[in-house]
Formats: C-alpha cells, structure tokens, sequence
C-alpha cells in the first residue's frame, strides 16, 4: 500500500486551488493537500513547520508580490526543502518559461488544463510516480509534461516538447 502522499500547491486563484484540492481527493483520496494562496504564506507555513514538509510543490508563476520564479529559487536555496520536487503550475506555455523552469530547478513544467478530466488524469499520474519514487521518469516521459532543460546542477533533460 502507498504512503500517504503530501502536496502542496501554491495558486493565488481561489477556484484553480479549489479544483486542483477535489482532483486531488478524487484520485488520491488518501493523500494531503495543503494550499496556499501566495508564495509568502506557503514559504512562511514551510519555514515555520505549520505543514508537515510536502512530498511534492505545485507553484503557480504569476502571482503578486512575489512570483513563482521567486519562490523557486528561494526554496531550491535553503534546507529543508531545497529537495521538494516543484512542478512549476501555469496557464503559461511559452518555450521560454519551460526552460527557465528547469534552470531554476523545477522538475518539469505543468500548463493548468481548462478541464477537469485532463487535471485529474495529470494528477493521476504524478501521484503514481511519486508512489513509485519515479518523478524523474514522469517528467522524461509523460507528453502531459513539458520538460525542463537542464537544471543548475547539470540534471534534467535538454528536451522541450
């Protein structure tokens, strides 16, 4: 049986953190999802230990104050989460966000679908991958993904779809 999965996604749309959470419990109902509406509020809950550390980051790009790009590069900087694996979460699709994803560290690149079929069958995936400890793979593989290019530690895929 697969462990209780953690995720955290950090969205300043109300309704897509609403819809991410009821995929989420439709696919995975055993697992956790905790949500923040700002990336200082999800830095904030993590530093402070007001979550358990998230097995996994969902981080939206265009948010106020502080952005996804941001939120990255300082997760990816301190302990404990430098290691999270963070799937950047946008309606963006363009080449030059992707690869910027990769370079700041992110695992892959997940544009939001518009349905809720396509964002349960995504979610699906991930949670498989995670349980299977093969997140790496899902980024490789998955046409669902876009992949990031190489990461500031020299991993990653150099392919973008």
């Amino acid at each position: 049986m697969a462990t209780v999965k953690k995720i955290l996604i950090v969205d300043d749309d109300g309704d897509d953190r609403e819809m991410f959470g009821e995929a989420l419990a439709e696919v995975a109902p055993d697992s956790i999802c905790y949500s923040a509406p700002n990336a200082r509020k999800a830095l904030s809950e993590l530093e402070n230990r007001n979550i358990d550390i998230p097995d996994l980051i969902f981080l939206d790009i265009n948010m106020p104050q502080m952005n996804g790009w941001q939120t990255l590069c300082q997760l990816k900087e301190a302990e404990p989460h430098k290691n999270i694996p963070v799937i950047m979460y946008s309606t963006s699709t363009y080449p030059e966000d992707v690869e910027k994803a990769g370079r700041l560290g992110a695992l892959c690149f997940f544009s939001k679908p518009s349905e809720f079929k396509l964002l349960k069958k995504s979610i699906s995936l991930v949670i498989a991958h995670l349980n299977a400890n093969s997140l790496q793979a899902l980024a490789d593989a998955s046409p669902l993904f876009l992949k990031a290019g190489k990461r500031k530690d020299g991993t990653g895929s150099e392919a973008m779809l």
